[in-house]
């Protein structure tokens, strides 16, 4: 791999993804899908950490169900997880932590906003609370 190769992608606002759908880009042999949840596209690798699966490109965008405190089920935020093909795994978009094993995430990558463009780097996203 060389060193001039870039280390982010530009996605023009047109192609982004709507809720639901998965897009996938590569950075430097590195795949990435692209989701929306609500108004903000987030970026996580196309790699499940648990055994390795393609998550994005072979993964599905779902809704999460909680259990209620009175033994109800509810819909949680609509199209917020990415379920594993293989395991069936779920793992929250917007932070990559695993439904079944809190300590297990998936890597995420930073994305930022040019115009109606966005721009997927390689680089790791800020932490909440950070200032970009």
């Amino acid at each position: 791999m060389s060193s001039t190769e870039p280390r982010e992608v530009r996605v023009a606002a047109s192609d982004l993804p709507v809720p639901g759908q998965i897009l996938v880009v590569e950075i430097r042999h590195h795949r990435v899908g692209l989701m929306r949840v609500g108004d903000e596209i987030h970026a996580l690798a196309d790699r499940c950490p648990h055994r390795g699966a393609p998550l994005c490109s072979a993964g599905e965008v779902v809704t999460d169900i909680q259990l209620a405190a009175d033994g109800s089920l509810q819909l949680g935020a609509a199209d917020s997880l990415i379920r594993c093909p293989w395991h069936k795994w779920d793992f929250e978009i917007a932070t990559g932590t695993c439904q079944v094993d809190g300590q297990m995430r998936v890597r995420r990558y930073a994305v930022r906003h040019e115009g109606s463009d966005v721009i997927v780097s390689l680089d790791s996203p800020p932490k909440a609370g950070d200032v970009e």
